[in-house]
C-alpha cells in the first residue's frame, strides 16, 4: 500500500471506523484508540491490496470489530457471544429523550446482534459487506439482523406506547 493509498483510505474511512468503534464500546476514548489501531494495522501491511472502496470499508470495520472484541476480553467485560437471545425486556422511558433511549436499547443488544445492526443501519453496509466485516455467512448476518430488530421492537415498545397516548 502506497502512502497515497493509505491517506485516501484514512480520509475516506476514518469517520466510519470511529463511529462503529464508538457505538460498539460506548466510549469516545476507546473509539479513538481502536480507530488509531485500525489505521496503524493498515499502515503496517504494505502488501495489503484492497482496491474496491466497499471492500476496503468492510475490511477496516472488520479490523475495528476484532480490536473491540480484544479490548473487551482484556478488560474482562467479556460475556459469551449469544446471537440467539431473542427476548429482551422493554426499556423504561423515563424522559422524552428518544435518541438516548434508542442508543441505550442498541447498547443493550447482544454483541453479535449489535454489530450487524450498527453496520446495517448506521454505516449502511450491504449484507455481503457486513458478512465480510464480521467474518460470517450472509444467512447468519440476516438472522442476527432480524433478531436485533425484533429485540429493538420489544425494548422500544414503551416508547411507541407513550407516543400513541400523546
Amino acid at each position: 500500500m502506497t502512502e497515497s493509498d493509505f491517506r485516501t483510505a484514512f480520509r475516506e474511512h476514518k469517520d466510519a471506523v470511529y463511529r462503529f468503534a464508538w457505538r460498539m464500546t460506548n466510549s469516545p476514548f476507546a473509539a479513538e484508540d481502536i480507530t488509531q489501531d485500525v489505521f496503524l494495522f493498515l499502515l503496517r501491511q504494505p502488501s495489503l491490496r484492497v482496491q474496491d472502496h466497499a471492500q476496503r470499508r468492510s475490511f477496516l470495520l472488520g479490523v475495528a470489530r476484532n480490536l473491540a472484541l480484544k479490548r473487551w476480553r482484556d478488560e474482562k467485560r467479556w460475556e459469551p457471544l449469544d446471537d440467539e437471545q431473542v427476548s429482551i425486556d422493554p426499556i423504561a422511558v423515563a424522559d422524552s429523550d428518544v435518541v438516548r433511549t434508542v442508543a441505550a436499547a442498541v447498547g443493550a443488544l447482544p454483541f453479535l446482534q449489535r454489530e450487524v445492526l450498527i453496520l446495517a443501519e448506521y454505516e449502511e453496509l450491504s449484507l455481503d459487506e457486513i458478512a465480510r466485516a464480521v467474518e460470517s455467512e450472509v444467512g447468519a448476518v440476516k438472522a442476527r439482523l432480524h433478531r436485533a430488530r425484533e429485540n429493538l421492537r420489544r425494548m422500544l415498545a414503551p416508547l411507541k406506547n407513550s407516543a400513541q397516548r400523546s
